[in-house]
């Protein structure tokens, strides 16, 4: 027995960033990158003049260069940095197909997750996030994004899928502190190793973490630089 409704439509429903983000941020990264570059030929001289200013080299190189082509070389590999900020934003994106037999979740052009709808009891965005909760309580999946919760939710929704405005196991969730008691060491581990990688931004590998985490038999969710985990429920198919 499934535990959402039957589809409003049978075509799936894609939820991805606003367009104005994406859009935004292609347009903007690059021209940004530009504009610092820009600055910086401006500013080489006057930087490089002054007898307490750290990399005065580089600022003299810069400095040195035959105008205008040294101000155009100088934007064209700041617009060129801003296609690699760019590139690794568009990698690191969300994309949500959902559709009555599964939600699938993309990041970039990475399969992250295929849950089946079945499992699928609930769907909620929490504080930037999107969960899947199955009957059990158990987290079916869980995705940092910047896709608005309206999006997430109409998509739902047109499928059938329950949609809840917050968490029913928020009470759960305890603050993580190195060597609580009722964490295992095994977690604790990976807790740590986590907050590191966090601290790092270093996103994917904080994602891996809390898929072994899981595995573990541990959930965790962020509040901005803290930690929370909660037990995780015990299923059958487990």
């Amino acid at each position: 027995m499934t535990s959402h409704s039957p589809p409003v439509s049978g075509k799936p429903a894609v939820a991805v960033e606003p367009a104005w983000l994406r859009y935004g941020s292609a347009i903007g990264l690059p021209v940004v990158g530009a504009a610092i570059g820009w600055a910086l030929v401006l500013a080489a001289g006057w930087i490089a003049d002054l007898p307490w200013a750290p990399f005065q080299g580089p600022f003299e190189l810069v400095a040195s260069l035959p105008q205008p082509q040294g101000t155009l070389a100088v934007a064209g590999l700041g617009a060129l940095a801003g296609l690699g900020f760019l590139s690794l934003l568009v990698n690191d994106r969300l994309r949500v197909t959902v559709s009555a037999e599964r939600i699938e979740l993309r990041r970039g052009l990475r399969d992250i997750s295929t849950v089946e709808g079945a499992r699928v009891d609930a769907a909620l965005f929490d504080h930037g996030t999107l969960v899947l909760l199955d009957a059990s309580g158990d987290e079916a999946a869980r995705a940092r994004t910047d896709i608005t919760a309206g999006v997430l939710r109409a998509a739902f929704r047109a499928h059938g899928y329950r949609w809840l405005d917050a968490d029913p196991h928020d009470d759960e969730f305890e603050l993580w502190v190195p060597d609580t008691p009722d964490v295992s060491p095994r977690a604790d581990a990976l807790l740590r190793a986590r907050e590191h990688a966090r601290k790092k931004g270093h996103h994917a590998e904080a994602d891996q973490l809390r898929d072994a985490l899981a595995r573990a038999g541990f959930l965790v969710r962020d509040r901005k630089k803290q930690q929370f985990w909660r037990t995780r429920p015990r299923r059958d198919a487990d």
